[in-house]
């Protein structure tokens, strides 16, 4: 059984190296956009013909939710809409060119930030690191009572 004391140090740093990668990045010009609008950015930017439906489903929210978020982004300069080739009643989200633009930024100050912060480790410390990661993940996505959870 783990203590308490380290899930809550494990917290605060999870919440503390996230909120350093973060830094300053979700900003275009003056305006600042949200973690659910970045979210809704990066799944345009790694889903060919994205529909306001494919978003809508993905976050678990209404189609009239998901085109409010479009149309602050739309406003911010960093998407737009077209209709479907297959079906002009449905519309597919596409990112303009500032869009790319602010994905790559905030990718590449992520990654500097993210690779200043681990030179500070040794190359066996960042092995050692890596796969404790790899070991977390595997185990939170195959939680060993899963079917205990669910029985209950």
């Amino acid at each position: 059984m783990i203590d308490n004391g380290l899930i809550d140090q494990f917290f605060v740093h999870w919440q503390s190296i996230n909120r350093h990668l973060r830094k300053g990045t979700l900003q275009v010009g003056a305006q600042k956009i949200t973690r659910l609008q970045w979210t809704l950015l990066r799944n345009v930017h790694k889903t060919k013909n994205c529909t306001m439906g494919d978003l809508a489903k993905k976050f678990g929210v209404s189609p009239s939710t998901v085109s409010q978020m479009a149309d602050r982004l739309e406003k911010a300069g960093l998407v737009y809409r077209v209709s479907s080739d297959e079906d002009a009643r449905v519309k597919v989200v596409r990112l303009t060119d500032s869009g790319r633009s602010l994905i790559e930024s905030v990718h590449s100050a992520s990654t500097k930030r993210l690779t200043d912060g681990l030179n500070c480790l040794s190359p066996d410390e960042q092995r050692h690191l890596i796969a404790s990661l790899e070991r977390l993940s595997s185990a939170l996505s195959h939680p060993a009572d899963e079917n205990v959870a669910e029985d209950k």
